[in-house]
């Protein structure tokens, strides 16, 4: 499988999927929250933005099917993006009017989520294939990006390396 830095999978986000705004979120050490590492749009969403993990903040069912139970949300209309994300209306003012989160996934813990967001309408159930590929393919790069905001979960194995070999 190819490796994609963060810069590749969002340029193979919009070439695949349409993507409009595509960020990285790494779940914090203490898991509390959630903290921004990547976004095509840094000026609205910026790099080491937080948001807690409680239900004021993120949706429990976006908490229960990413993280917990590491499938994507596929939210495809403006109503899905309003009922499941508090900032719908910067996200609107983007022209993005439909998501798919996809967990990251390292170990077999979910480690945070590539977020792609479109035009409403431009995502279904095949662009959460599609996401998934792309996610998959920039796990490396996401691990990385973590443990650079997070030194504390740097080199997430036994061995002390990255897959790869990679310190």
């Amino acid at each position: 499988m190819p490796h994609l830095t963060l810069d590749q999978a969002a340029d193979a986000a919009i070439q695949r999927l349409g993507s409009i705004l595509v960020t990285v979120t790494v779940l914090t050490p203490d898991k509390e929250e959630v903290s921004r590492v990547f976004s095509t749009h840094p000026e609205v969403y910026a790099v080491g933005g937080r948001k807690r993990l409680d239900p004021a903040h993120t949706s429990p069912i976006w908490l229960e099917q990413v993280v917990a139970g590491q499938q994507p949300f596929l939210g495809a209309d403006r109503e899905s993006v309003r009922a499941f994300f508090v900032d719908w209306e910067t996200i609107e003012s983007l022209g993005c009017g439909a998501i798919v989160n996809t967990p990251v996934v390292y170990q077999g813990e979910t480690i945070g989520s590539v977020n792609f967001l479109g035009a409403e309408g431009s995502l279904d159930e095949g662009s959460s294939a599609v996401a998934l590929e792309i996610t998959a393919e920039a796990t490396e790069a996401v691990v990385a990006a973590r443990a650079e905001a997070f030194p504390e979960t740097a080199f997430g194995t036994a061995s002390g390396t990255f897959p790869g070999g990679v310190r």
